[in-house]
């Protein structure tokens, strides 16, 4: 699943609700994933990674992955499967998160 986009019912930090958007998975735990919030809103974070590939992923827009903010959630979330980033877009990721860890 590592790399999967699912559209999905992303929760509010408050956990009161919810809004429909795609998101990376990152790590599969079973019935639990980890995952982290793509968006369309352009800002420059240092935990961002711009999806170079979004149209391969079957994203609708320019997009970009937020690492800063993860989410473990059940997998009951997901609404169906979108795409997979590409290679290279999965590098960025993981050099990103690499990058994170360090901090």
């Amino acid at each position: 699943m590592f790399g999967e986009i699912q559209l999905c019912r992303f929760p509010f930090t408050s956990g009161a609700g919810f809004k429909i958007r795609p998101a990376l998975v990152l790590f599969d735990l079973g019935q639990d994933a980890i995952i982290a919030r793509v968006t369309s809103v352009q800002r420059s974070g240092t935990l961002d990674v711009t999806v170079r590939d979004w149209q391969s992923a079957n994203l609708l827009k320019p997009s970009i992955v937020r690492l800063d903010r993860l989410v473990t959630a059940e997998k009951s979330i997901f609404i169906r499967r979108l795409g997979v980033l590409s290679s290279h877009d999965l590098e960025a990721v993981r050099t990103c998160w690499n990058q994170k860890m360090r901090l």
